[in-house]
């Protein structure tokens, strides 16, 4: 049986609920607006520095400007001054380009593979040349079919790739090693400026039961230094080759209303157990200079070493 309340007291009731409700705005309201009259006066000064090139460019440069050249170069300016992580402006062309890669197709609509694969002697060599939203289900489909091949060893391949796609990356350190159970607990975490985790890129319990080498070099960078540098950690492997770019951070793409995109660095990143390697990059177990013109495998000294770490680990 349902209690009867008075008019007053469903006045009362109502009238704390809008003061409650008006409190609370109030409060996340002037939060915002302090932190937004805080940044004013830099603003202003960057608004006033400006203006003030503008008019000296306008009145006294000899030459025409090309306001869509002009613009661009504010923005890329503007990202290129951040000291952290990677900051820079896509074009059109070059967003458009982007997200045909991360799509693994071509303008075409074919599909585009970032993995390679082939046996070598008792091991496996997969290649891959950059990180797509595809990557971690070629990765998959290599070895399955090298495990079928009876490879007793794994070799990955990730010099030359310099992609920010750190989910996919994750992606495919996820098919190699267990449940992450120590360190940061994760194969990555994505810490923002307040220091709140952004993204935690978790493992399951499903590995690769092989020994692993991982070669990288100078101009490995992102989503290949991340994988290199877990797998040492997680204990399934080697690293081969020279020490990374150095890139631990997380970066994401601000589409912007010109139909390119901003790539700005949005929060750190923290591997399994390691400390951070940006600025400093993955030092590799074994340093191999590159061979020269390599015609094969055969050739490369990198490939050749991470073969004789795997032989060396086979069970």
């Amino acid at each position: 049986m349902h209690k009867k309340i008075s008019v007053g007291i469903a006045l009362t009731i109502a009238m704390f609920s809008i003061i409650v409700t008006v409190l609370v705005t109030t409060a996340v309201t002037m939060s915002i607006f302090s932190d937004i009259i805080s940044d004013v006066p830099e603003r202003e000064n960057m608004y006033s520095s400006l203006a003030e090139i503008d008019n000296i460019i306008r009145n006294n440069y000899v030459g025409e400007l090309e306001q869509e050249s002009v613009d661009s170069g504010i923005a890329s300016g503007y990202t290129e001054s951040l000291s952290v992580g990677l900051n820079y402006i896509m074009s059109k062309e070059e967003y458009d380009a982007y997200k045909l890669r991360q799509s693994g197709t071509d303008k075409d609509g074919n599909a585009v593979s970032t993995v390679e694969y082939k046996k070598y002697g008792s091991a496996g060599y997969i290649k891959i040349s950059d990180f797509s939203d595809k990557t971690s289900q070629e990765f998959a489909d290599a070895y399955k079919l090298l495990k079928d091949n009876s490879v007793t060893g794994l070799i990955i391949d990730v010099r030359n790739t310099e992609s920010i796609n750190i989910s996919s990356a994750a992606a495919v350190i996820d098919k190699i090693v267990p449940l992450a159970s120590q360190g940061t607990q994760a194969i990555a975490t994505a810490t923002d400026k307040n220091g709140k985790n952004l993204e935690i890129f978790s493992a399951d319990s499903e590995s690769i039961d092989l020994p692993v080498s991982v070669i990288v070099n100078e101009n490995t960078s992102g989503a290949g230094e991340l994988l290199a540098c877990d797998i040492r950690d997680f204990g399934k492997g080697t690293v081969v080759g020279k020490t990374t770019k150095g890139v631990c951070t997380y970066q994401k793409v601000f589409e912007l209303e010109n139909g390119g995109a901003a790539v700005i660095t949005t929060a750190k990143l923290l591997p399994y157990t390691s400390e951070s390697y940006d600025g400093t990059g993955v030092k590799p177990d074994y340093e191999v200079n590159a061979a020269e013109n390599p015609s094969d495998l055969n050739e490369d000294t990198q490939f050749l070493q991470a073969y004789a770490s795997v032989s060396s680990l086979q069970r």
